[in-house]
This record gives C-alpha cells, structure tokens and sequence, in this order.
C-alpha cells in the first residue's frame, strides 16, 4: 500500500541523481533535478534567467527577477499628477504621506542631483533634481511638453552623470574675440570629443573674467542646433582678472531634440555676440548617460 506524500521522511536537500515521479498524460516517468533546472532555465515557456555572479533580483512590475540592478526606480503614478506636468520644468506630487503603502511625495523619491527621467508619449525628457518640496518636483533639463499625460517618472542613479568642463585661456580668447565687432557671431569656439555611451545634455554653466556681460554663449552637439532657447550670458567680472560669478542656464530651457551627443561626436561652445572680450571662458556641463 502507497504511503501520502506527508507520511515521508521530509529531504532536507536535492541531489544530481535524485529522482521524482512526475504523471505525464496519465503516464508515470521520472525527472531528475538536471531536466529540472534545464527546464526552468531554457524553456522558451519560462522566463526566469540564468543568474550569474553579481547578479541582485529586481522588480521588473509583475515578478522579481534576476539580473543587472536597473539605474532607473520608477514612481508610482499614483503619486504624482500624471495628466500633465505643472510646467516645463515642474511636476507636482499628492504629498500628504504614504496612502495605501505609496509613499506621495517629491521628497521620497528625489533630492537635489539625482538623474530624472520622464517619458511623454513615448520621448524620454532627461534632467536633474534641482529642488524637491513634499508637493513639487524641479528639474533642470529638457523642456516638458506641457499639455500632454506623463506616461512615466523615474529617479537614476547618480552614476549616470557625466561631467564635461571645457577652458579657454585668456590669450587664446583674446585671438578669437576681439576685433570681430558687437553683434558679430564668433566662427570658432571651444569643443570637445564625446567618447562612450550617447548622453543627454541637462545643464550648463559659463563664467570668465572680462567686466563685460553681454558675452553670449551657446552650445551645438554634433555641429547640430542651439541646443538652449536662449544663449548663455557669463557674468561680468570685477575686473580683466577676476572671474565673474558662474550663471547656469534657465529651468526647462534645452531643446531636447538638439540636447544628444553620442559616442565619436563633437561638442562646440561659440560666442554668439561679443561684447567685449570673454578672457578665460570656463564652460562646465552636466550629462545624463542612461
């Protein structure tokens, strides 16, 4: 007479030998733990990766999973107000505290210098968290479509950022901007070779040393267009030797289609209008690779 599966001694482990009794169309055969894992691990029916070392699990939505940590965490969207952004460069969060475990805050999900990404009807807008209140999220990067449903938010990791700061001596700049006049766009600039991932441009800033400050700056990745609505005024200096404070460019001022630079492209700074000369020009950038 058979014995219930619970009248078993219980095994404490599996071995490769081991055998088990699986009913297939009413037929009796044996599996091994081999076809098992087999089975699990490269059945087109099943999804489940092979894990490696240094894999974690994720949530991927529905299952756990695992695999590579994804540097994007997305927000619930039942924190945020999904059917638009409050505007180019804001978005506006229930806050209040957790409601049905969802944490509803800006400040639960970003501090200032974290990477943001947000989807709008299938585009990816990249930026950086420039200030986070419990209601309100500030970002500094592409500008937001404003009258169209947020489809997805998320928050990066700071890894993400990548830093390009480009210099001009003063004797260089000297050569390059005096003697074209006011008004006259500058035929050459500062550049620098973008080597890697392809990254999105999410903030500028500029200062240099010369008292004027009508010096205009603006920025082309891969020979493109302007990649800011308005140019980069630097701020004038205390003098022909001190750097004037650094201005950065506006919230929800870069034109995302013109904001990509990818692997072997170029970025050029050039001075759009000159007001003098702009000594010691000092660009920095900030990128997102995701």
């Amino acid at each position: 007479m058979g014995k219930a599966i619970s009248d078993l001694v219980a095994a404490s482990d599996v071995a490769e030998a081991d055998m088990f009794e699986l009913s297939q169309s009413l037929v009796s055969k044996r599996l091994t733990k081999a076809i098992l894992r087999q089975k699990l691990f490269s059945d087109g029916a099943y999804s489940f990766p092979l894990p490696i070392e240094g894999d974690s699990l994720a949530f991927n939505g529905s299952d756990w999973r695992p695999g590579a940590p994804s540097k994007w965490r997305i927000v619930p969207q039942e924190a945020y107000t999904e059917s638009a952004v409050a505007s180019s460069s804001t978005i506006t969060f229930a806050g209040g505290g957790d409601t049905a475990g969802i944490q509803m805050g800006a400040t639960d999900y970003f501090s200032v210098g974290d990477p943001v990404r947000v989807i709008i009807s299938g585009t990816s807008y990249y930026g950086i968290c420039t200030a986070a209140t419990d209601t309100l999220l500030t970002i500094s990067g592409m500008i937001l479509p404003t009258a169209t449903a947020i489809t997805s938010l998320a928050v990066g990791a700071r890894d993400m950022l990548r830093f390009v700061n480009m210099a001009y001596a003063g004797t260089q700049l000297s050569d390059v901007y005096t003697g074209f006049g006011a008004g006259n766009p500058i035929p050459r600039g500062l550049s620098h070779l973008w080597r890697g991932a392809t990254g999105y441009l999410v903030a500028v800033s500029a200062a240099h040393t010369n008292i004027s400050s009508t010096t205009e700056i603006n920025f082309k990745m891969n020979a493109g267009s302007n990649v800011l609505t308005t140019n980069l005024k630097p701020a004038a200096g205390g003098s022909a030797t001190t750097q004037g404070a650094f201005v950065s460019s506006a919230l929800g001022d870069i034109i995302a289609a013109n904001a990509e630079i990818s692997d072997g492209q170029t970025i050029t700074t050039t001075c759009m209008v000159v007001g003098g000369t702009a000594e010691s020009l000092v660009v920095c950038m900030t990128f997102v690779v995701p």
